[in-house]
């Protein structure tokens, strides 16, 4: 029997149109919640993004913690990272985060964080969805005497700073005089890499670089994205290029050509940097068979899990693993820190370019190439479970020439024996039924992700 679902929270939080689905009340009350269910005691960290409305939630959810006896410590403006090493740094029992992440402006997010600094676990978020269901029937209304305080965070980023620095040699970076476009979509991270840079000796070229709650590109890191940066890279003669999303949690690499690496491509370039043999990769299903041609290359292991955060953090945590990363462009060096960050996978990319001695483009060159298309089919979120079950009817009986093997702990995959797949899955963050595949051309990776779509529109029809 399956482990029961939370319905409110997905892949990454709660998500939603601001002021519409993602309210005040909501933000309070989950977080009133939330400090039930650890207890009516104990600290947690509070931050937000840049985007209309973030300010206004993160009032309303302070408001809840204190309401439930937790002290709250306001970090501001902070991405995702940096909140999450503020959890761990000050020991807190948790955080709660105000972001839509990569979601348009219109949108934002109610995320918590547990004292890891990884998102909820499936398993908590069912139980804190229960309490918010019961919000009106509280065990107990604490009184004045037991309410919890509210400050403002000391240096928050100075400390995420810090940590940064430490997961490099900052001696051997800053000898190399590294020259980097980094655009943060006017988002949380405006506010750390000039700092950083600066204490690393890296010139940093900005752009899209000024806080705004209204970004100046679209808001996703993909490649069709990011176009501009890609061309300012070897204009601006910049050894390479980062792109992250509001949040920061998410970051895409340019090579000094102005070419735009695959999420994928940067997750195997991390895996040579990191694993070694006996070592141990996490991946969800949609990742590339990039990741594992390169684990049996390096002998690492390799471990599958649904896709997004709550999933990855928990299998990492329970497998000890030492690396792991997600198609959507989210890297997690595991001895470092138990989240994904693109501020992080920044400094480990100036790290991984200041020991081997080569260019990013050489690098990228020297790995086995594959294609991939992802696509994307429009259902209502209350539509998609009952589509997945339609879906599943034809994909068991068509498609299988060629098998290898099918998996089905998040959507339906199926694996070929030329190194390809298909993936159909529901999104968590988004009203989509997703369709990937992966292969060693574009004419079978195009080829797969069309039979895909054509098996979702017979289940819609």
């Amino acid at each position: 029997m399956n482990p029961e679902k939370p319905k409110l929270f997905g892949t990454a939080g709660i998500r939603g149109r601001t002021n519409i689905e993602i309210t005040p009340l909501l933000a309070l009350q989950m977080s009133r919640c939330w400090g039930d269910l650890i207890g009516n005691d104990g600290t947690a960290g509070l931050g937000r993004d840049t985007r209309p409305g973030s300010d206004m939630l993160a009032r309303a959810a302070a408001a809840g913690l204190q309401a439930a006896g937790i002290h709250v410590q306001d970090c501001g403006i902070i991405p995702t990272g940096g909140l999450a090493t503020w959890v761990r740094a000050q020991k807190c029992d948790g955080a709660v985060l105000i972001t839509g992440s990569h979601t348009p402006p219109d949108r934002n997010g109610f995320i918590i964080m547990n004292e890891h600094g990884g998102y909820l676990p499936d398993d908590e978020a069912v139980q804190l969805e229960r309490m918010y269901a019961a919000a009106g029937q509280r065990a107990e209304t604490l009184g004045h005497e037991r309410l919890g305080s509210y400050t403002l965070a000391r240096n928050p980023l100075g400390v995420y700073r810090e940590a940064l620095v430490k997961a490099c040699d900052p001696r051997a970076v800053s000898a190399k005089k590294f020259r980097v476009m980094f655009d943060p979509c006017n988002g949380a991270a405006c506010y750390i890499f000039r700092q950083l840079f600066e204490v690393l000796g890296v010139t940093g070229v900005p752009s899209n670089a000024d806080p705004k709650p209204f970004p100046d590109r679209a808001t996703e890191p993909r490649a069709g994205n990011l176009r501009d940066i890609a061309n300012l890279v070897p204009a601006e003669k910049c050894d390479f290029g980062v792109a992250t999303d509001i949040d920061a949690d998410r970051v895409l690499f340019i090579d000094e050509t102005g070419r735009v690496l695959s999420e994928d491509l940067a997750g195997a370039l991390f895996a040579h940097a990191t694993l070694k043999k006996g070592g141990l990769c996490v991946t969800p299903i949609n990742s590339s068979n990039l990741i594992e041609e390169t684990c049996e290359q390096i002998g690492a292991r390799l471990e599958f899990c649904r896709a997004g955060q709550p999933a990855t953090v928990e299998k990492i945590l329970a497998l000890k693993a030492d690396y792991a990363y997600e198609e959507s462009g989210k890297y997690y060096f595991a001895k470092d820190a138990t989240w994904c960050d693109g501020v992080l996978a920044t400094v480990k990319m100036l790290a991984l370019l200041t020991a081997s001695g080569k260019k990013l483009s050489e690098l990228a060159e020297a790995l086995p190439k594959y294609a991939q298309v992802k696509e994307m089919v429009t259902c209502p979120d209350g539509a998609k479970a009952t589509l997945m079950e339609k879906v599943r009817a034809i994909w068991e009986t068509e498609g299988v020439k060629g098998r290898k093997a099918d998996l089905t702990i998040d959507g339906l995959k199926r694996t070929y024996e030329d190194r390809s797949w298909v993936l159909i899955r529901k999104s968590g963050t988004e009203p989509v039924i997703r369709v990937y595949s992966d292969a060693r051309t574009e004419k079978r990776a195009r080829e797969l992700v069309e039979w895909g779509k054509g098996v979702v529109a017979r289940a819609i029809s």
